[in-house]
C-alpha cells in the first residue's frame, strides 16, 4: 500500500520564546515562502510566558503543515533547536529564528548552494558593514569571530546567524557531541560537523535588525556566558578530551609536557655560565634580552613564553584533529577508548 503521507523535503525549526504577538504571522510567511514544496515547520516554544504556543497552534489548526511543541522551563535556543530536530521529517533541516530578522526568503537561497555546490551544511553569514548593526554589536561580533577562527580554524566567517541549512545526516551525527545549549551552541555544532568530515558552506544573508540598544539581545551576563561556553567548546573539541585517549596515553602526553619543560630549564641554566664570544654574544645578547635590566627582562621572558606555549598548543591542536578526525573509522571520528 502507498504512503500516502511521504516525509516532506524539508524541515523548518523555528525556535521561539515570548514570540506570540507575531509568531502566526511569521509562520504564514514562511508558509508562503516555502508554497510549492513538500515542507513542514516544527515551532519550538522555549518556555514562553506568553500566547507562543496557543498562536503557534492556531497556524496549524488551520490547516498549516505546522507542528508546535512546548518545553516548559527555557532551556535556551540551542536546546530548543535540538529538541525541534527530535520532531522533524525531513531530508533537509532549516534552523531559522522565528522572529524573521532573516527573511524566510532566503532559505530558498541556502538551498539552491547546496545544490549547487553539494555541500553538507550551508550557514548564512550576515554583512557587519551593513547600516543597521549599531557600533557596539559590530565590534563584538568581530571580536567574537576572530576568537572563533583562533580557537577552532572553521572555514567560514560567521557562526552565530541565525540561519542554517543541513542534511539530516549531519545532525544526526554532530547533535550527539553538542552540551552547548545556549548562545555558543552553533560553534560546536560546526566543530562537530566538520571534524566528521561534512562540507561546510557559507552565504551571505540580508538582516533586518531592529533591537534596540548598542547589543540588541546580547547583554553581560549573556557575553560572559558565550565566552566561557566558547572556551568550553574548545576543551571538548580539543584532543585531549575528543579522541578521549586513555590513562596510558594521558600519562604518556603528561610527561612529554614535563620532558620539555624540564629540558628547557636544564638549556637555559647551561647557558647561564656560558660567555659567548664573537657573532655568537652579540645573539646572545639580543636574543637573551641581555640589554633589559634584570628583573624586567625574566618577566618578559615568561611572557613571550607563555604567549609562544599557547599559540604552539593552538595550531598543534588544529593539525592533530584535521588528522584524527576523519570518517574513515567505523564512522567514528577520532581514537575509540579500548
Amino acid at each position: 500500500m502507498p504512503d500516502l503521507n511521504p516525509p516532506p523535503e524539508l524541515s523548518v525549526i523555528l525556535p521561539s520564546f515570548n514570540e506570540g504577538a507575531h509568531i502566526h504571522a511569521n509562520i504564514l510567511r514562511v508558509c508562503e515562502t516555502l508554497k510549492g514544496m513538500r515542507y513542514e515547520i516544527v515551532v519550538v516554544d522555549d518556555g514562553s510566558r506568553d500566547n507562543t504556543f496557543a498562536e503557534s497552534q492556531r497556524a496549524a489548526d488551520e490547516g498549516h503543515p505546522v507542528r508546535a511543541v512546548r518545553q516548559e522551563t527555557n532551556r535556551g535556543k540551542g536546546a530548543s533547536l535540538f529538541h525541534g530536530f527530535e520532531f522533524s521529517r525531513g531530508e533537509l533541516i532549516v534552523f531559522l529564528d522565528s522572529d524573521l530578522e532573516i527573511a524566510s526568503e532566503n532559505i530558498l537561497k541556502l538551498i539552491k548552494v547546496m545544490q549547487a555546490t553539494n555541500a553538507d551544511v550551508v550557514a548564512g553569514v550576515k554583512d557587519l558593514q551593513a547600516n543597521q548593526f549599531p557600533p557596539l554589536r559590530r565590534l563584538m561580533s568581530r571580536t567574537y569571530r576572530s576568537m572563533v577562527a583562533l580557537l577552532f580554524g572553521l572555514t567560514i566567517t560567521d557562526t552565530q546567524t541565525g540561519i542554517k541549512l543541513f542534511r539530516r545526516t549531519v545532525l544526526a551525527d554532530a547533535i550527539p557531541r553538542v552540551s552547548a545549549r545556549r548562545f555558543a551552541f552553533d560553534i560546536e555544532l560546526l566543530v562537530a560537523a566538520s571534524r566528521f568530515g561534512y562540507r561546510i558552506v557559507e552565504q551571505p544573508v540580508e538582516v533586518n535588525y531592529h533591537r534596540s540598544g548598542g547589543l540588541g539581545r546580547m547583554n553581560l551576563a549573556a557575553i560572559l556566558s558565550t565566552f566561557v561556553d566558547t572556551l568550553a567548546i574548545f576543551y571538548r573539541a580539543s584532543f585531549w578530551h575528543w579522541l578521549n585517549p586513555g590513562l596510558l596515553a594521558q600519562t604518556w602526553m603528561g610527561l612529554f609536557v614535563l620532558g620539555v619543560f624540564l629540558a628547557g630549564v636544564g638549556f637555559a641554566k647551561l647557558l647561564t655560565p656560558t660567555i659567548p664570544q664573537g657573532f655568537a654574544k652579540q645573539f646572545f645578547y639580543i636574543v637573551l634580552l641581555q640589554f633589559i635590566p634584570s628583573p624586567l627582562r625574566d618577566w618578559l621572558i615568561l611572557l613571550i613564553g607563555i604567549v609562544f606555549v599557547a599559540i604552539s598548543l593552538l595550531q598543534l591542536n588544529k593539525i592533530v584533529m584535521s588528522a584524527f578526525g576523519k570518517r574513515d573509522r567505523n564512522d567514528l571520528s577520532g581514537i575509540k577508548r579500548k
